[in-house]
């Protein structure tokens, strides 16, 4: 007789470009989990080659969802619908926050993003129910875990999360609300790849770069593998708002030129750029696979489509267009440098020189781009660069694996210890105990102990150690505990946090010693050594 109960976690990635969707079993005994096998993806039928495209189409009036995915793609060739097509609208969520947001981050209002998220959501929600849920009611039998790019929850307090996570919220019966998790893109990254012995100590040692490049995000890990223990010392991170979408728009831009399609053509009918927009990804991409896959040869790849675009006006656009390295080089060359500046800078951030680097691994489906392949190679050496077995469902993969991985979150100096091939593993157990040894004292002798991990620091009711004043920030700080050090870090609090008067730089982590005065805007405390009680 087989114990404790089998959990189906249903894993999603949401990107920008294309939805992924993962199904894993568990078998749960207590607080021990064991993982049924390896995730494997479980498209619908709405899906395409393991994919769902995330457009859609609004019903006449624009108040619901007419179509969505595939259909809706094949609608942009269509003058007398397409202005209802709605995709690419990720990059939005969260742009009203930004001061200075790129032109593909303003085409949709944050409120538009997420209700065209949530329409979409909801229909792949009743597709799972009806197709891989034999139709029943979801129950504590099912698990759901959501990827989310790492920064929604630093940047701006976590109100970019704090908005998804209600969206996705709403999409489910309240009954399971507590059986859905939400998983920072990276740590599914580093889940996945360690799965598959990607993240094993380089040859040479040095330390790996994860660099994971979606459709509007890029977003950089370092870290450092013990190859005795299975750990990854996590070093930092970096992210910017650059993605394969880009390329894109760039490309939609070019072929309409191409085709000497009058600029007063795409003012009346924008929606057409949208078209284009599809036609010049498939092009990219067709010709990134030749490059990527080329022998050396006198042979140069080219990519050809023959493109038709039928205007609001009833013209016609027909051409045979041919894309070689030159062009596209030609056409998105300052995306290029765009990138090259964004790995330099990230370097930089996270306090790296280029001969640390022992690995990059590639994940993300932008990363399947040979000028960005071909650029690390260039820089790092070619033997450095690992791309991954479909790397555009590496994050996917690995929030399904998180379930039974309990890793926490993110922050420099923190131990990983990621899953080894499938054994019983450890379960979430909540939160750490506090771990005798150091704690943060205030100047009228209250203690906050500080619990091995992460310790947030701020006024919103959700911290550890919660300081009610005006001058703190809701999510002001974290301080996290490991066997050997203690470190703080800045989440971009709107009076700073200081370290003997000395304020710190946000997002950079600061190691602390006994006798440090942290003040959090106009609280102080002062860092101690403790006893141990065992």
């Amino acid at each position: 007789m087989t114990n404790g109960k089998q959990i189906t976690l249903f894993a999603l990635d949401c990107g920008a470009t294309n939805w992924r969707l993962y199904r894993v079993n568990y078998r749960v005994n207590g607080n021990l989990i064991r993982i049924l096998g390896e995730p494997q993806p479980s498209p619908l039928t709405s899906f395409s080659e393991r994919r769902l495209p995330a457009i859609l189409t609004l019903n006449p009036a624009g108040t619901d969802l007419e179509n969505f995915g595939e259909v809706s793609q094949g609608q942009l060739e269509d003058e007398t619908i397409r202005d209802r097509v709605r995709e690419y609208f990720k990059p939005c969520i969260g742009a009203h926050l930004e001061d200075n947001p790129l032109p593909h981050q303003k085409r949709y209002t944050h409120a538009q993003a997420l209700s065209f998220t949530r329409m979409l959501l909801e229909s792949i929600v009743k597709q799972i129910r009806s197709e891989k849920w034999r139709a029943s009611a979801f129950d504590e039998r099912v698990r759901f875990a959501f990827a989310y790019p790492v920064h929604w929850q630093h940047d701006h307090e976590g109100a970019i999360f704090n908005d998804f996570k209600n969206l996705v919220l709403e999409s489910f019966p309240k009954n399971i609300h507590q059986h859905i998790r939400f998983v920072p893109e990276p740590e599914g990254a580093i889940l996945s790849l360690k799965r598959q012995g990607l993240l094993n100590s380089p040859a040479g040692g040095g330390v790996t770069l994860i660099t994971d490049v979606g459709g509007s995000t890029t977003d950089i890990i370092a870290g450092k593998s013990n190859p005795r223990t299975g750990e990854l010392l996590y070093l930092g991170r970096y992210g910017e708002s650059f993605g394969g979408g880009l390329y894109d728009a760039e490309m939609a831009k070019y072929l309409a030129d191409a085709l000497h399609i009058p600029a007063s053509a795409l003012a009346d009918d924008p929606s057409a750029l949208v078209t284009l927009r599809i036609y010049g990804q498939r092009l990219k991409e067709s010709l990134s696979r030749q490059l990527l896959h080329a022998q050396n040869g006198p042979s140069r790849p080219t990519a050809q489509r023959m493109i038709t675009l039928v205007t609001r006006d009833n013209k016609i656009y027909r051409q045979l267009i041919k894309l070689d390295q030159d062009t596209f080089e030609h056409i998105a060359g300052h995306l290029n440098q765009t990138f090259e500046n964004l790995i330099a800078t990230a370097i930089k951030t996270i306090g790296l020189k280029d001969e640390d680097i022992g690995q990059v691994a590639l994940v993300g489906g932008g990363v399947q781009l040979f000028s960005i392949v071909q650029h690390l190679r260039d820089r790092f050496g070619e033997g450095k660069v690992v791309l991954a077995d479909s790397p555009g469902e590496i994050v996917v993969r690995g929030i399904g694996l998180e379930f039974g991985a309990s890793l926490g979150t993110l922050e420099p100096g923190a131990s990983l210890v990621l899953p080894p091939p499938p054994v019983e593993e450890p379960g979430p157990t909540g939160e750490a105990p506090p771990r005798a040894g150091w704690q943060l004292t205030s100047p009228g002798g209250q203690a906050y102990p500080l619990g091995t991990g992460v310790t947030k620091v701020g006024r919103a009711r959700d911290c550890t150690i919660w300081l009610e004043s005006e001058k703190i920030s809701r999510h002001h700080a974290e301080i996290r505990l490991t066997e050997d050090t203690v470190s703080i870090i800045d989440l971009g609090s709107t009076n700073g946090t200081f370290v003997n008067e000395e304020q710190l730089e946000s997002k950079q982590p600061y190691y602390l010693k006994p006798g440090d005065k942290i003040r959090f805007g106009n609280r102080e405390l002062v860092v101690e050594r403790v006893k141990s009680e065992t």
